[in-house]
């Protein structure tokens, strides 16, 4: 079967398809967005104009239902950033749309004035529908509608009302294997760029779909059985699996690099709460679980949260959500973090973005730190829609601008994530950098964190191996710490399921062309000229370990000169 592009222009309402062209063939996700969006777009456009593109894009292995190979790719200009955007996330639509036979969605122009559509992808084509009966409606109802109108196995992919604003921490939602929009795109304000394009939701029904083809059947699963053994021997993953990324909230909030009270030194009493073997604790009494989102995982590690009362509140309990939502405000329950999830889930909003924007709020006097019913009382002025409740959903700098705050946790227009820059200096180097600026998923290196020697290249590395994977679509959090394993596991599929013989050098040049491509997108932008990372990092020492960002920033400037040379594995 010959993978498709699916076309689909919001200003005629007409859906095409087109065939992926041959030198695309096993490229997927982050690296097949950045092609199409170089090839397709003005880096001047406005983010939120008509000349503008979103691209929605799975992995070459997807719709085999190889172990962690389903995530998806959401890409455009970013209206945070001002640069090329990627935000992935997790759940079976990938898997759905490469079983549909379609590789990406790109949607351009633009609607009506206030018109909201939903686009349908089965076997029979693709088809757009008027969606304006939803307006207004949050994720958690309108998927629940969708599923009772078509299918309850559909996946869906939507925003909610911040997007539907088109406010600038706007995520793309997607569905989990149990249908719980729980999954986001959520970096970047990407849900503004769907909600610009007058697309509420977009559903794949791959329900009279066939198998997969597979150019060498045996070869394939004897892949998968090895990969296996190496997934269930791997401590790391093992531990992912028991905890999933709320593991490291102890180690990584008493060494100061888990953010707490707006990125301060200030510690929040009782963070350990939040903790990994709490939560595993919580569960076990509620009907909690782990899980994985989507099929095939044998990592599971999706933190399935319920309430007091057994009910299911959230399948998405990561990490990142826990610090800024959690220790960034000063708060330690974490059942009045599952609430703030649930509702950044319905309203479509990254919870990165806002609670890094509530921090800032808390030391404005918007709030007061580490009370759970003023934090409630801003998500209510967020989904009225108040003059305050759009700043705050328009991101940390628009918050900081508007209150008059200097001291501004952002990087290229985008709030730190919880990886302080000050403690693990690799990833700094990697925010300072990255065509994404402050975002975690797009490399993250904890190898001698606070030694300043050597951090470029470690940020480097870490870089190209995230691409290269987000490309293939892998999902980050079932890799194990031996990267030639990894590697080794998805050439191998990849030559098996399309009877190829690409090497590992020939997926990390995957990685390397698509740094070159966002890189080169971003030449063209405004936001490659403002938000520079931030002085107070280099200067404002960090407890417990007093340390600064100091790497040398002639070195950092270097950085791209050895991306075609520089070893990974």
């Amino acid at each position: 079967m010959v993978m498709k592009i699916l076309r689909v222009n919001m200003s005629n309402l007409e859906t095409r398809f087109e065939d992926l062209p041959e030198k695309w063939k096993i490229l997927g996700g982050r690296g097949l967005s950045a092609a199409i969006l170089n090839k397709e777009v003005s880096p001047e456009v406005d983010p939120l104009g008509t000349d503008a593109k979103l691209v929605i894009a799975g992995g070459p292995l997807a719709g085999t239902l190889a172990p962690s190979c389903g995530r998806i790719s959401v890409g455009a200009k970013s209206p945070l950033t001002l640069g090329i955007k990627e935000a992935n996330a997790g759940g079976p639509l990938a898997q759905k749309m490469d079983k549909a036979g379609v590789r990406a969605i790109v949607v351009e122009g633009g609607p009506e004035q206030g018109k909201l559509y939903l686009l349908k992808i089965s076997k029979d084509g693709a088809v757009l529908e008027g969606a304006d009966e939803y307006q207004g409606m949050k994720t958690y109802d309108l998927v629940e509608t969708l599923q009772k109108k078509y299918d309850d196995k559909i996946g869906v992919i939507s925003i909610g009302i911040v997007g539907e604003r088109k406010l600038k921490a706007a995520a793309v939602t997607f569905t989990d294997k149990d249908g719980h929009c729980s999954r986001h795109a959520a970096r970047g304000g990407l849900g503004a760029v769907m909600g610009s394009k007058g697309l509420k939701a977009i559903i794949v029904d791959d329900s009279a779909t066939g198998a997969i083809d597979l150019a060498d059947k045996a070869a394939f699963r004897e892949t998968l059985k090895n990969w296996t053994d190496v997934i269930k021997s791997n401590p790391q993953l093992q531990n992912m699996s028991k905890y999933g990324t709320p593991g490291v909230i102890v180690p990584l909030r008493s060494m100061g690099s888990m953010p707490s009270k707006n990125y301060s030194s200030e510690p929040t009493e009782g963070f350990e709460k939040l903790s990994g073997q709490e939560i595993e604790k919580i569960n076990q009494e509620r009907g909690g679980s782990m899980d994985g989102c989507m099929p095939g995982c044998i990592v599971r590690c999706s933190v399935v949260y319920n309430d007091a009362d057994g009910k299911h509140l959230t399948s998405s309990f990561e990490y990142e959500t826990l610090a800024l939502m959690g220790t960034n405000l000063g708060i330690n329950d974490p059942d009045a973090v599952a609430r703030f999830d649930r509702i950044c889930d319905e309203l479509g909003i990254d919870t990165i973005e806002l609670g890094s924007a509530m921090g800032v709020a808390a030391i404005a006097g918007k709030m007061e730190m580490g009370n759970v019913e003023s934090a409630m009382a801003l998500f209510d002025e967020v989904e009225k829609g108040t003059e305050f409740g759009n700043t705050l959903a328009n991101g940390v700098v628009a918050t900081c601008k508007a209150l008059g705050v200097t001291r501004i946790p952002a990087v290229k227009g985008q709030a730190i994530p919880a990886h302080d820059p000050r403690v693990t200096k690799a990833t700094g180097v990697t925010y300072h950098t990255s065509p994404m600026g402050a975002d975690h998923t797009t490399g993250i290196s904890y190898d001698d964190p606070m030694n300043k020697e050597g951090q470029v290249e470690k940020s480097l590395i870490s870089q190209i191996y995230n691409v290269t994977i987000d490309a293939l679509g892998y999902c980050n959090l079932a890799a194990p710490g031996d990267k030639k394993a990894l590697m080794e596991f998805l050439k191998n599929l990849i030559n098996a399921r399309y009877g190829l013989e690409v090497s590992i050098d020939d997926l990390y040049k995957i990685g390397r062309e698509t740094l070159k491509a966002e890189l080169k997108f971003n030449e063209g932008t405004e936001g490659n000229k403002v938000h520079p990372f931030p002085d107070w990092i280099r200067s404002e020492s960090l407890a417990p370990t007093g340390s600064v960002f100091d790497v040398d920033p002639d070195e950092i400037a270097k950085i791209w000169e050895n991306l075609d040379t520089i070893a990974i594995v």
